[in-house]
């Protein structure tokens, strides 16, 4: 079966954008059908457009929202995403005391407008190293077997 997947990312340093890449590149192995956007030039509505949905995203060093995501999360609140599957993952930084909390933002607010996580949020730190890859692996693998559970229960 494929599914629509829609990978949103926000990179600064350019770890995010490969994150977003490599989960996309995951994605057409195991069959499904994707697309990719840079945070700032995607419209929130577009989000009902896909069976399930990617945020790749880094956190600021104060542990917030990057500016140029700030407008996509606001706009979250206009869209009904209930029961609409979804994924967090980014890299972040251990040295900063809020490590990978602007996935934990954007989790709060998605939780709170009914979208259902497919899978773990995933907090890369820095670079992503073979294990961090194989976590995306499995990442990848959890939204496509969540969202095929979830649309036998709707059948």
């Amino acid at each position: 079966m494929n599914s629509q997947i829609g990978i949103i990312y926000a990179s600064m340093s350019g770890r995010n954008e490969q994150i977003s890449k490599y989960l996309e590149q995951q994605f057409i192995k195991l069959g499904q059908s994707v697309d990719r956007h840079e945070i700032s030039q995607f419209e929130t509505e577009k989000l009902l457009d896909y069976q399930a949905f990617i945020i790749v995203s880094y956190t600021y060093h104060d542990g917030q929202i990057p500016d140029e995501a700030l407008d996509f999360f606001d706009d979250l609140q206009t869209v009904d995403l209930t029961g609409k599957p979804y994924a967090l993952t980014g890299s972040s930084s251990m040295k900063h005391e809020h490590f990978g909390r602007a996935l934990d933002y954007l989790d709060q607010q998605l939780v709170h407008l009914g979208a259902l996580r497919a899978s773990a949020i995933l907090k890369i730190n820095e670079d992503a190293d073979r294990a961090d890859l194989a976590r995306l692996d499995a990442l990848c693998q959890q939204v496509i077997d969540f969202n095929q559970l979830r649309t036998q229960h709707l059948v």
